[in-house]
């Protein structure tokens, strides 16, 4: 199959090159989009002469659309009735079974990854600009939003089952490790609408990641830069069991869990950070949280000093009984509160002030030693600004508590494991956008005013690449209550 299109451009329209630019843009879309809808309806009669006319009776044609990079595909096809249905005289579309189309109001996976990956990386304003400015598609805001509303819910879907799996030992990680490290942190985030009336102002989300090591890469200039191998994580405003829960499906996911020998959970001594029942664990206090309280608690810059050179001496008894010694001989109320607050808080977490490896125990080897070392813990902090904090965390940002959950399940995602997976369940939301002056494909055809003719012809072999294009699920589906 061969398309030629004429094609004239008013010189009058060309001031620079950015105009030419937008120009030629503008129409190679229409011209993809004009040699789709030829494709497809090309095949659709081929498949109405092909067909078991017994079996299905054709009905007339049908409108619908797909929403692709191209922009809005409108093409007609046959409705057929398909005698050999259970349910007598049920309606089918031959070309939608064979491209795997389910209905109308479809948007493709791929214009949902670049709206994915650009919401990961800027607003939902921009990354509504980005797609309207690089692809055929014109969006909104909100229909960005829309879009990764509907991931973020598929997503959810895919940890539940996760989750499920992993409480009853099924999980299906492949990745074998007899240590697994574990830290977790949680940064607050503004809220608005009806979530800020039911939680307050600000509300904290819940993040950890996981990982079986640490590597070691060489960059420009000779310097070394640390990675955590396959490192996985989770976050969201949940409760501390069903964060835990749904975070270990996530790890079920990734690593073979009935392997790890030996799990290390790094953590600021929150509650909601609890070690696992069923692998033999070591909590540690979080360097960074350790220090950091002193900082807060102690106004005496010379007892502070001594406190954290007996840290890091691990003289844990003579740090208590120096700061046992200290609250008695201070008589300022508040100074004395203060040291008390910060001796709770080591006395409850005595056992996790020395590092994993300072117990006294065998840590298991990595899965590959000398190439996967073992990790120093302490990467929580870069992490939490990583994967939350620098999209979601300033710029005035304020969220719902579904709206926080569903983009901080793609961000999670989109820094670790990459956004794949999150199209193993196809997408179908409604895109808004504000009115756009377009040229139709036919306007490309006529003669405006004195222009330079341009010919291009495409030839189509098959149709296999067209599988790709129709991967979606029905507009039907979305609920938007």
């Amino acid at each position: 199959m061969t398309i030629t299109v004429d094609v004239e451009i008013d010189k009058r329209e060309i001031e620079t090159f950015g105009d030419l630019e937008k120009i030629a843009f503008r129409m190679a879309m229409e011209f993809g989009q004009k040699l789709v809808v030829t494709v497809l309806e090309a095949r659709d009669e081929e498949l109405q002469e092909e067909r078991d006319k017994k079996r299905y009776r054709c009905k007339g044609r049908r409108k619908t659309c797909i929403k692709t990079k191209l922009g809005e595909i409108n093409f007609r096809r046959n409705i057929y009735i398909d005698m050999a249905a259970p349910k007598q005289g049920g309606f089918v579309y031959l070309l939608d079974e064979e491209l795997g189309i389910d209905r109308v109001g479809l948007v493709s996976k791929e214009l949902c990854q670049i709206a994915a990956s650009a919401v990961c990386e800027t607003s939902y304003r921009g990354a509504a600009k980005l797609i309207s400015e690089t692809t055929g598609q014109s969006i909104s805001a909100q229909g960005v939003w829309n879009i990764i509303q509907k991931i973020g819910i598929t997503r959810e879907k895919q940890i539940e089952g996760q989750a499920n799996e992993a409480a009853h030992h099924n999980g299906t990680g492949v990745v074998q490790s007899p240590v697994l490290y574990e830290e977790n942190d949680g940064v607050w985030l503004n809220l608005q609408g009806e979530s800020r009336k039911k939680y307050g102002r600000s509300k904290e989300m819940k993040v950890g990641i996981a990982y079986d090591g640490a590597t070691w890469q060489v960059g420009k200039g000779g310097k070394k830069r640390r990675t955590l191998d396959c490192k996985v994580a989770y976050a969201s405003f949940e409760t501390a069991r069903e964060f835990q829960r749904n975070k270990e499906g996530v790890v079920a996911s990734r690593f073979d869990v009935d392997e790890i020998d030996l799990r290390v959970i790094n953590g600021d001594g929150a509650r909601w950070i609890q070690a696992h029942g069923d692998a033999d664990c070591i909590g540690v206090l979080d360097q960074f949280h350790r220090n950091k309280k002193i900082t807060e608690c102690v106004r005496d810059p010379a007892f502070g000093k001594l406190l954290r050179d007996l840290l890091y001496e691990k003289r844990i008894e003579n740090l208590m009984d120096c700061l046992e010694a200290q609250i008695h001989s201070i008589m300022d109320e508040q100074e004395k509160a203060d040291l008390c607050q910060l001796q709770r808080y080591y006395r409850n977490n005595k056992d996790a002030l020395l590092g994993y490896y300072d117990r006294g125990r065998t840590i298991p080897p990595t899965k590959e030693p000398g190439v996967i070392h073992h990790a120093r813990l302490g990467s929580m902090e870069s992490n939490v600004f990583t994967l939350i904090g620098n999209r979601m965390k300033g710029r005035r940002a304020c969220w719902s508590i579904d709206g926080a959950n569903h983009l901080a399940l793609i961000l999670c995602a989109y820094h670790t494991t990459g956004l794949e997976g999150l199209f193993a369940a196809p997408c179908s939301v409604e895109m808004t956008a504000p009115p756009t002056a377009t040229c139709s494909s036919a306007s490309i055809q006529k003669k405006v005013g004195k222009g330079t003719k341009h010919y291009c012809s495409a030839s189509l072999p098959s149709y296999a690449w067209l599988r790709d294009l129709t991967a979606y699920v029905p507009f039907s589906e979305l609920n938007f209550s």
